[in-house]
């Protein structure tokens, strides 16, 4: 929540762009942003001009706390005076943002790294189901196809696999106070923490082991 003193009959429009500017702002820095390019419209109804001079420091705040500081941005102004008033505005965001594309035509279940991806501004707006951005690439696998200079989005993504079908591993079984292991043969694929079969390869049994590392199992008591 933002708050500053001045007349109601100044720049409404100009204190509330800053507003939502330092929100966008807060938002960039905590989420690890590259430099952005951004535009801000706001709009305030007919009737503010006519609303009386606030004695004490105006408050704004957006109207949906939870929602992103991009797009049609609803805020609310609040006067704390007694009586005070509260009036409806909103501003339009406008960002352009370096985000994760793929530089090349990019399969279902490949691994990402730098070399398949790289970095284009865009326009946030259009990116309806989301997008990856910060620094560094996501170190992921892709859940389905994506076209060369498609951008990523967070349904698209998934873990990758520490623990591949075919591949050898260690198998953990930990007892009080120590740790027995054992090499095994997983059946299926596995991220950190999911449940997959591995074969036993001295005796042969299948059982259900929990994925703890690359290529390493640990046994279910």
């Amino acid at each position: 929540m933002l708050a500053m003193t001045f007349s109601v009959r100044a720049d409404l429009a100009g204190e509330l762009s800053r507003a939502a500017e330092q929100r966008l702002a807060h938002y960039a820095n905590e989420h690890d942003w590259l430099p952005y390019q951004a535009g801000f419209s706001p709009w305030l109804p007919a009737g503010a001009s006519r609303l009386p001079e606030c004695a004490q420091p105006v408050r704004f705040e957006p109207a949906q706390a939870g929602d992103a500081p991009w797009g049609r941005v609803p805020w609310l102004i609040h006067c704390p005076d007694d009586p005070g008033w509260t009036t409806r505005a909103r501003v339009e965001v406008s960002v352009h943002l370096p985000v994760w594309v793929a530089r090349e035509r990019l399969r279902r279940e490949q691994e990402l790294s730098a070399s398949v991806l790289q970095l284009k501004s865009l326009s946030l707006e259009r990116l309806h189901r989301g997008f990856i951005a910060g620094r560094q690439p996501p170190k992921q696998r892709l859940l389905r196809d994506l076209p060369a200079g498609e951008p990523l989005y967070p349904a698209l993504l998934a873990p990758r696999w520490l623990v591949k079908k075919n591949e050898q591993v260690v198998i953990e079984a930990q007892g009080n106070g120590f740790t027995v292991t054992t090499q095994g043969l997983a059946l299926t694929n596995g991220s950190e923490g999911e449940l997959i079969r591995v074969r036993n390869i001295d005796s042969e049994k299948i059982i259900q082991a929990r994925v703890v590392a690359g290529n390493r199992v640990q046994s279910l008591r």
